[in-house]
């Protein structure tokens, strides 16, 4: 992934500066105009940048009261709550218009699926079950979610989400049955937990093509079979696994037949062959070497024939001299670059730094109804403003580059 510097404009001396080419205000209310072209009426825009505007205003949990008052509107408590539970209108063109928008304003560097887990925190939360939660490093009770993140060089936002139910995909544990009504988009389906990283992989092909690169973490509950749906796909991934997940390592030799054996993803580098990184890093997470190993998973191969999971790349990154790698990368991108695959690994960690930073201030984790329906607008109108944000950030730090 080759290295964007920072945008800058050159001073012409002999020619007034050139203004900046759309100032803060007009690149919000263009993505407002962008979102919001798809709804009924009037009503229902000034509703959708109200709930926006609430959701950044408010301070604490993110409850309709707390929207309301925060957006100017404390008498529009159940007008805003009407907007998201029951009025007519559809996620899919929105999460469309927002995909569409964040790549016209910054080429994308790659897509960010980020699986996260929310603690459930009331009675009526949708989607509630107990799983291993990668982020706290134990099994928790509450929401398991999978967002897919547009990243750039200069923003990174969330644009489309599943949640995982509990059960397989019949939509059992919805706790509503408004969530699986007709007004719902495929995107908005209730899938099994396993299928939700391939739907939005889907999603990022409906909305763009075929992404340039799809990353994601693999690790927690089902990793096997999950890596394996995953690379059943022909598109660019870079997965993030564990030292568990097990691999088929090819031994050969130049010259010889092929030779493989089955180990864990742990011990399947050799720590005798790692190369120095070129990449800079801060403190801990400085990658200081990388090692490469040509790895398929496991499975007889489909007649002699690569298939998708055939031919692919596991890199390891220590950030330390001793000990097992920090991270651990599966990928089908050719013969990947350790520089690039480490600026994947960046991005992923700028996600889920946004994740717990501006997406809690943005209310990614404060949806409390028992509605599918409603959360998916939710995360839909949170993610507008999650977007709606960055915008401005960016605008106001002169488009400053978000990956070093």
């Amino acid at each position: 992934m080759p290295d964007t510097p920072s945008l800058r404009r050159l001073a012409r001396p002999a020619r007034p500066a050139r203004p900046h080419p759309a100032a803060p205000a007009d690149t919000v209310t263009d993505l407002c105009a962008a979102l919001f072209a798809g709804f009924c009426g009037y009503d229902q825009r000034v509703l959708a940048r109200q709930y926006m505007d609430g959701l950044l205003r408010a301070e604490g949990r993110k409850s309709i009261a707390n929207i309301a008052a925060s957006a100017g509107v404390p008498g529009d408590e159940q007008r805003l709550h009407h907007f998201v539970s029951s009025s007519r209108w559809a996620v899919g063109p929105v999460r469309r218009a927002l995909a569409a928008f964040l790549c016209g304003n910054a080429p994308v560097s790659a897509w960010v699926a980020l699986p996260v887990s929310i603690p459930k925190t009331g009675r009526h939360m949708v989607g509630v079950s107990p799983h291993f939660s990668v982020e706290e490093g134990h099994r928790i009770v509450g929401q398991r979610a999978y967002g897919v993140w547009y990243a750039s060089e200069q923003m990174i936002a969330p644009v489309g989400w599943r949640l995982g139910l509990p059960g397989s995909g019949s939509g059992s544990g919805s706790g509503s049955g408004s969530g699986s009504g007709r007004e719902l988009p495929r995107e908005a389906g209730v899938p099994g937990a396993r299928d939700c990283v391939t739907d939005l992989l889907d999603d990022v092909c409906a909305w763009q093509g075929p992404p340039r690169l799809f990353v994601t973490d693999a690790r927690g509950d089902d990793e096997q079979e999950r890596v394996a749906r995953l690379f059943g796909r022909t598109s660019p991934l870079a997965v993030r696994i564990s030292g568990h997940t097990l691999l088929a390592v090819d031994t050969r030799r130049p010259g010889a037949g092929r030779h493989e054996r089955l180990a864990p993803a742990h011990s399947a580098l050799d720590r005798a062959r790692r190369t120095r990184s070129g990449c800079p890093g801060r403190g801990r997470e400085s990658p200081l070497s990388t090692a490469t190993a040509r790895v398929r998973l496991p499975g007889p191969p489909d007649a002699g024939r690569p298939g998708p999971a055939d031919g692919l790349a596991l890199v390891g990154v220590w950030n330390e001299l001793r000990g097992d790698p920090a991270e651990l990368w599966l990928t089908n991108a050719g013969a990947p670059s350790p520089s690039s695959l480490l600026r994947a690994a960046r991005l992923a960690r700028a996600v889920g730094a946004g994740w717990r930073t501006r997406g809690r201030q943005a209310g990614l984790r404060d949806y409390e109804g028992r509605s599918l329906r409603g959360w998916h607008r939710h995360m839909t109108l949170a993610s507008c403003a999650y977007a709606m944000a960055e915008l401005r950030s960016a605008g106001s730090s002169g488009g400053s580059s978000l990956v070093a």
